[in-house]
Order: C-alpha cells, then structure tokens, then sequence
C-alpha cells in the first residue's frame, strides 16, 4: 500500500538561480516567496508567484513527477518547460514582443521532498534560444512548511 496524498500545505520557498556563459561572470537571482505543496511517494506539485523587480508576477508550477520536473509559468514571458535529464526538450518561450523557439538540455534534475513537507529540486540544463546557445542555468527550488526554520 503505497502512501497517502499529502493535503494541500503552505510552503515557504526559496529560488536560487545561477546563469554562466563563456564571456560573462556568473549572474545569481534570489526569490524567496510562498507557496503550496500537494502529491505523494513519487508525485509532488509545488505552486508559487515570482515578483519580478518591475512588480511583474508570474504564477509558477512545478511538478515532480518519476524523475522528471516540469515547470511552467504564466504572464507576460509564459513558458513550460521539461526537465528529463539526458533529454533535450523543446518548446516556445512567450514574450510581449513575440514567441521565440527555446530548447533545454538538462545534465542535472534531482529533487526529494519528505512526508512533512520538506524538499528541494535541483536542476543544471543547457538553454537555447532561437536555436543558438545562450548559457548553462542552475536552478534550486527550496521549500519548507511555513513557520518552520
């Protein structure tokens, strides 16, 4: 018998994210921000809002599921991307002024959460804009219930 669904739970979550390209030092975003937690064993959804500094919000999903971490995200640059490491994915990345093509090739996708709602997702892929590189990304996506240190 496998374990139950874990109910819907606040979560408190912490986004890091690294860009590296060959002529630039590497350029690091924080966002720390609330949350919600749902799923079981091998299937989690984490839902939070991105603020951007021109006050911009951007709802963001995502779900772990098996191995593999899908994130989407809502607003003015819309996008789902999926993270199969090993697997190059391909997709759009939606702007104000105009879709452009993108693909990710993941070379890292790892993520653990526990029974109380505790966990991180760790991901390092390639990103291709318009089917020319544009930097190697490393994302951590950190949560916690709520109230707790």
């Amino acid at each position: 018998m496998g374990k139950k669904q874990l109910e819907k739970k606040q979560v408190l979550v912490s986004i890091m994210g690294w860009t590296h390209d060959d002529d630039e030092p590497a350029d690091t975003v924080r966002l720390l921000t609330t949350g919600t937690l749902a799923g079981r064993r091998d299937s989690w959804r984490v839902d939070y809002t991105e603020t951007q500094p021109d006050n911009e919000t951007n709802d963001v999903t995502l779900t772990l599921d098996h191995g593999v971490v899908t994130m989407e995200r809502s607003g003015a640059y819309a996008t789902s991307m999926v993270f199969d490491q090993g697997r190059r994915f391909e997709g759009n990345y939606h702007t104000p002024y105009g879709d452009l093509a993108m693909g990710v090739y993941p070379t890292l996708v790892k993520y653990k959460v526990d029974d109380q709602a505790t966990g991180e997702v760790s991901l390092t892929y390639q990103l291709d804009l318009q089917g020319q590189f544009a930097a190697m990304h490393e994302l951590r996506v950190r949560f916690c219930p709520s109230g707790k240190t």
